[in-house]
């Protein structure tokens, strides 16, 4: 409740201070006659709004196992319908608020649903059907953001890049604001410098919070990759990391950056792929560290920011994150070496800490 009371201090802020807050239309109490100011108004509708999204949502994460038996039980006809008409009611909902505001006229309070729920229902009836088929294939979408990097560096840059898109958004949103302002020819405001400013920078935090909180809730950690043991060199100056598959699938490894609990960065030279089961050494320099790191820096107001980390971590190609728990001692070379594989080795320069 205290999220729903910040969020709707917020954009009750936001509007006051972009003068937006004029077009909410004042509510007069019956019997009392009483005056509610649009500002109040607003602050209590966010606020209200808010707080039923959290509950229910707290009371789906309570109940969840239950729900999703229930839900599963149903067809996928049922369950596509279903959809479709929470979408209706949804689309409903939006326009009856802004039918009251004067933004547009009734009708379209019967319009939009009728629109919107076969539309939905055949969306997620294709969704659903699409699950049910068990087809693992990349899509062409997700081919184009491995390809790009794009996955890769959402594991290694997540804050970074969630500011990126935030950032975007909140540009595409303001001018999208805009646009609109001036386009419906019943609104005649103009923002001044600041607003826009004030209306971007609120977009943009919003933003660049969802786009991170999407981020870490698709990013898990996955331990199929183990360091079966640490090998020696004949030269001294490095260690090879026996590391072994313990999946039921191919880890491909192509282009794949590696940290050390120093959050030092590196990456694989050339390609290579391990099938479950399989092993393979890969050399690291004398400066790689596989220890536990407790480093950490001191912040104002009693924080730290943790430098180290505990294991060391592979980003690969495809947008998996691996942390190779293992041994971490560095005995003899091992006879049985010799039979495997020239070791892959990893870049000589080390990128710098994110």
């Amino acid at each position: 409740m205290i999220g729903a009371l910040l969020f709707a201090v917020i954009v009750t802020a936001v509007a006051v201070v972009t003068e937006l807050v004029e077009y909410v239309p004042r509510v007069f109490v019956p019997v009392t006659d009483w005056v509610v100011l649009p500002w109040l108004v607003l602050f209590s509708a966010v606020f209200a709004l808010t707080a039923t999204v959290v509950v229910g949502y707290l009371l789906y994460r309570r109940y969840e196992d239950t729900l999703t038996g229930q839900w599963n039980q149903l067809s996928i006809w049922a369950r596509a319908i279903v959809t479709g008409a929470v979408c209706g009611v949804a689309v409903a909902v939006g326009l009856g608020i802004a039918t009251a505001g004067g933004i547009v006229t009734p009708v379209f309070v019967l319009v939009g649903p009728v629109i919107a729920w076969p539309i939905a229902t055949v969306l997620a009836l294709r969704r659903q059907r699409e699950s049910d088929t068990g087809d693992d294939s990349t899509s062409t979408l997700q081919s184009v953001l491995i390809k790009s990097g794009y996955a890769q560096v959402k594991l290694l840059q997540t804050r970074t890049l969630a500011g990126i898109v935030g950032f975007v958004g909140a540009v595409l949103g303001s001018t999208g604001v805009l646009a609109l302002l001036a386009w419906l020819p019943w609104v005649d405001v103009t923002l001044t410098v600041l607003q826009t400013v004030v209306l971007a920078a609120f977009l943009w935090l919003v933003a660049t919070v969802l786009v991170y909180n999407r981020y870490e809730s698709t990013i898990s950690d996955r331990t199929d990759l183990r360091i079966v043991t640490v090998l020696s060199t004949e030269s001294g100056d490095a260690r090879e990391l026996l590391l072994k598959n313990e999946g039921v699938a191919p880890i491909e490894l192509t282009r794949a950056k590696i940290r050390d609990t120093k959050r030092d960065l590196y990456q694989f030279d050339g390609g290579v792929a391990l099938e479950p089961g399989q092993c393979r050494a890969f050399e690291v320099p004398g400066a790689f560290l596989l220890e536990p790191n407790e480093a950490a820096m001191d912040l104002p107001l009693g924080y730290t920011l943790k430098q180290g980390g505990e294991h060391p971590i592979v980003y690969t190609r495809t947008g998996d994150k691996f942390v190779l728990r293992g041994s971490s001692d560095a005995p003899g070379r091992d006879p049985a070496r010799a039979e495997m594989p020239s070791p892959v080795g990893l870049g000589t320069d080390p990128s710098p800490q994110d």
